[in-house]
């Protein structure tokens, strides 16, 4: 089974979705969806089953930002959400989030 449905995912989403996932970096899942980073923004895409549509997240120069907006909001420990699997620690390391 792939782990993407990029048809499912409607015209406006399913062309885009697929060249982020094909050409950017992956962030972290987060339940039902995967983030990407693509092109100076990060994005959410929906994980095959899941019933989620995909997303802009936000903008990756402003991504510890809003990490720690939500943090604030949820009343997380850290930055990085307990809830993230697989996350690229590298990646985030570099924007000052690990």
């Amino acid at each position: 089974m792939e782990k993407y449905d990029f048809d499912s995912m409607g015209a406006l989403w399913a062309d885009q979705a697929r060249k982020i996932v094909e050409n950017g970096v992956f962030v972290a899942n987060s339940g039902g969806w995967d983030l990407w980073a693509y092109d100076g923004t990060v994005y959410s895409i929906p994980v095959n089953g899941s019933g989620g549509s995909a997303s802009y997240w936000c903008a990756l120069s402003q991504l510890r930002a809003h990490l720690f907006r939500l943090r604030t909001i949820c009343r997380y420990n850290a930055l990085i959400p307990d809830g993230w699997k697989n996350i690229n620690r590298e990646f985030l390391a570099a924007y000052g989030i690990a």
